[in-house]
């Protein structure tokens, strides 16, 4: 807080009246210019930190998914398999070589960090970085949660399909799928092969922006190629 004392002495002249507001309007003047200043060089240092965290945040969730996506790959193929097993016994119900002995029915889900952001958001240190900067955090994050959001459904299947193999015995001797089970699980496999193509789509973006932003470029836009 700025003081301002009255003059120690009685003015008699208008002219020292006039010094003396000079001095203390030059003194409010420095006062005010190094108060913004040392308000300003704390936000800059705010805003240091938190592009810091961010980048070693955005770069370790970039490591997360890269290594992730065989085992992404791999769940996708393992519920193709599935509904090709499925479609064999709705062809062929009454033959014994047409029924499944194996299934995968696994889900899994991919963690990705968002501490640094959480922080910037609190702090306010995204009111100090430049418009294009900030917007460049603000897409990255939000896929994050689009994607993070999107392996919840995958997983419902997934408990949906237990359910129904949790009545036929896999490993009992001549126990077989009927028509009715078979369509079931066809379908709930056709919903999960359907959710993991959607949550593809949102990896590959988030792989892309995360990727594009730690090389320095603009990202590329469409990502629905992903989805087949």
């Amino acid at each position: 807080m700025l003081d301002v004392h009255p003059p120690h002495k009685r003015m008699r002249e208008v002219g020292e009246y006039f010094v003396h507001l000079v001095v203390i309007t030059i003194g409010l003047l420095i006062a005010t210019q190094i108060e913004s200043c040392v308000e300003w060089r704390a936000h800059v240092r705010l805003a240091d930190e938190a592009r810091v965290a961010l980048h070693k945040e955005i770069a370790a969730n970039l490591k997360a998914l890269r290594d992730a996506e065989p085992g992404l790959k791999q769940w996708q193929a393992q519920v193709k398999d599935n509904i090709a097993d499925m479609q064999r016994v709705l062809d062929h119900p009454n033959d014994p070589a047409a029924q499944p002995h194996r299934f995968h029915t696994g889900c899994g889900g991919i963690s990705l960090d968002n501490t640094a952001w959480q922080t910037a958001q609190s702090t306010g240190a995204l009111d100090y970085m430049p418009y294009k900067e900030a917007s460049a955090y603000v897409n990255i994050y939000t896929a994050q949660k689009a994607f993070l959001k999107s392996q919840n459904q995958p997983c419902a299947d997934a408990a949906a399909i237990s359910g129904i193999l949790a009545q036929y015995p896999l490993d009992a001797k001549g126990a077989r799928f009927s028509r009715e089970e078979a369509a079931a699980l066809a379908n709930n496999f056709g919903r999960m092969q359907f959710h993991l193509e959607l949550g593809a789509v949102l990896f590959d973006e988030n792989i892309e922006l995360n990727a594009a932003f730690l090389e320095g470029r603009e990202p590329r836009k469409d990502f629905s190629g992903s989805l087949n």
